[in-house]
């Protein structure tokens, strides 16, 4: 737990998952409270890929493995290595369990910082083994919307300051698509509806804006959302619920013509022998 006089944070040490940012002054939640009807995740923690694999396996060196959608970091308990009044710092090291589907030394360290009306959180990956190191990782947080006093997807849109079109790659059976469409925006902004998920998640590249805007018709309800250093953001909500992800990923889910080699997967990540890698992105209460 992390509180000031604004805001009060919940990390569990499950996947060292974000599960709540609570405005003390609005008396507002602003992270989606795991309703097992329409998804059962708040915010979970990417790695070592993200998305879905093709036909869920990939080869390294000669050598076969499967992983999961997301990767596995998700599921497993991180260790608890610093709590302040400000800082939880959670990291899950490999051992013989990841080594027998991801065959890496690392340390994933998961950093929340709490400054004012902002939520830091730094994805830190230390490459422990003797040869490089090739991994994704990504964010998955998950914004509760305000549905209440007639209120639905139609008050809501997404800001992109500095486009005025995005470029989104969609997904086919959990893979992704190489030709992209083009959505010209009005005003700098994405209208959000109840459909737009309908064909699985968003997938955006070449974003110019390093800060998103989610807000709504009303003007009470805003948030930033700082981006910078991650190669795609994806967009996603479950049918029939009332929150939208807004997820930053270094990496994404193989393309449909992909190989099955690690190393020539879109978006990895390639760290040397005995380096370390670092990403932040941020989420400031504005209303």
């Amino acid at each position: 737990m992390l509180e000031n006089d604004i805001l009060k944070i919940k990390v569990v040490p499950k996947g060292a998952e974000l599960q709540s940012i609570y405005n003390k002054n609005a008396k507002r939640e602003y992270i989606w409270q795991r309703d097992p009807r329409f998804w059962t995740k708040s915010s979970p923690v990417l790695f070592p890929i993200v998305g879905g694999l093709k036909n869920g396996r990939y080869w390294l060196h000669g050598q076969e493995y499967q992983l999961p959608k997301h990767g596995f970091a998700r599921d497993h308990t991180f260790d608890l290595v610093v709590q302040s009044k400000t800082e939880l710092s959670f990291v899950l090291r490999a051992d013989r369990q990841t080594k027998d589907i991801y065959p890496f030394d690392f340390d994933f360290f998961v950093h929340y910082i709490l400054e004012e009306d902002t939520l830091y959180c730094t994805y830190e990956v230390w490459n422990n083994s003797e040869e490089k190191m090739l991994f994704s990782v990504g964010g998955h947080p998950a914004l509760q919307l305000d549905f209440s006093q007639r209120r639905g997807w139609a008050d809501y849109f997404l800001e992109f300051p500095d486009d005025s079109a995005l470029t989104r790659y969609y997904l086919r059976n959990g893979l992704l698509h190489t030709q992209p469409e083009f959505y010209p925006l009005e005003g700098h902004r994405l209208q959000l509806s109840g459909n737009m998920f309908r064909d699985d998640a968003w997938v955006l590249k070449n974003l110019l804006s390093k800060k998103i805007i989610l807000g709504n018709r009303q003007e009470d309800y805003a948030v930033g959302f700082a981006v910078e250093g991650f190669s795609y953001l994806g967009l996603w909500s479950a049918p029939g619920s009332s929150f939208i992800c807004l997820e930053p990923w270094c990496g994404v889910n193989d393309t449909e013509q992909h190989s099955g080699l690690l190393e020539e997967k879109e978006g990895i990540v390639v760290v040397s022998p005995t380096d370390r890698w670092q990403r932040t992105w941020s989420l400031s209460i504005l209303k």
